[in-house]
């Protein structure tokens, strides 16, 4: 790159000054641990104030033409990274001279790519995450989230062409998508069952979408009991008898007698009290000749 090059692209004229520019904060500081998702937010940031070139581009010749300018802006850009670190492992950083070097040494040291135990780690905790006791958006956060460092810590395993990577991003769909489907709690069924039937199947986020839809119509119009049906009587059929009714279910749930088992009639004696026991025949009157002694049968004999 020539000199005249180099000039007008580090130009103070062309690069818009931050030195009035606010510090930008991010939602949480570096850890050493969080360094993935911290370098993306930070990045954002720095690159919606117009400062990515100072994290980007190798810095400008001190010899050069607005070296000054662009030294003061990268100053503010190393601070907006710095007030985003933990005060623990500041200081092992702050030696720096640029941006991009701190930027640079951030990278090295806490991005692991390819780090085969932290992928190990990360799809352990995907494998074991179900829904539980969480709400739909939680868990959603949380494996989506563990999937991106996924992402972000392998390698890229097909290289070969454009159809091998889009083909590699469909497989990957469908398995983390049958994965999301089954740590639903069982209240998501039906909603399962129907984007299972889908050809080809949706992606993660649009499933999440319809799965929080079916939740919140569920949650405004909650599953009714069917209503009792009604005979031409005016009575309220059984359901749970498979709408028999007053028929035999009816009966058969009806007690046997209001009043107790029924009585079985007591045998009578001659004088027609009752007794318990069988009436002696030598002792009956005589129907036919009124005498005593025997019965109506031998009264002809």
């Amino acid at each position: 790159m020539s000199d005249s090059e180099e000039e007008t692209k580090h130009n103070p004229n062309q690069t818009t000054s931050l030195r009035n520019s606010k510090s930008i904060t991010v939602a949480f500081k570096l850890n050493g641990r969080n360094y993935p998702l911290w370098s993306r937010l930070i990045k954002v940031k720095i690159g919606g104030c117009g400062a990515y070139v100072y994290i980007r581009n190798e810095p400008p010749s001190p010899e050069s033409k607005g070296f000054e300018e662009w030294e003061e802006n990268d100053l503010i850009v190393f601070s907006w990274i710095v007030d985003n670190i933990e005060d623990d492992i500041i200081s092992d950083f702050a030696h720096h001279q640029t941006s991009k070097a701190l930027w640079d040494s951030l990278a090295v040291t806490y991005e692991n790519k390819a780090d085969k135990y932290l992928i190990y780690d990360l799809e352990e905790k995907v494998i074991a995450i179900r829904q539980g006791n969480l709400d739909l958006e939680t868990y959603y956060r949380r494996i989506h989230g563990l999937w991106i460092n996924i992402d972000r810590c392998q390698r890229q395993p097909v290289t070969c062409c454009d159809k091998g990577i889009d083909q590699y991003r469909v497989h990957s769909n469908e398995k983390r998508l049958v994965k999301f489907l089954t740590g639903l709690n069982q209240e998501y069924d039906s909603i399962r069952r129907e984007i299972l039937k889908e050809d080809p199947y949706p992606s993660v986020e649009a499933a999440y979408g319809w799965v929080k839809t079916d939740a919140a119509r569920r949650r405004i119009m909650p599953p009714t009991s069917a209503a009792p049906t009604v005979d031409a009587d005016g009575n309220k059929a059984d359901s749970s008898s498979g709408g028999i009714g007053h028929g035999l279910a009816a009966q058969s749930n009806r007690p046997p007698h209001r009043n107790g088992p029924p009585q079985r009639p007591a045998a009578t004696t001659a004088t027609g009290r009752p007794g318990n026991h069988r009436p002696d025949t030598s002792k009956l009157w005589c129907s036919h000749c009124g005498r005593q002694k025997h019965t109506w049968e031998t009264c002809f004999k």
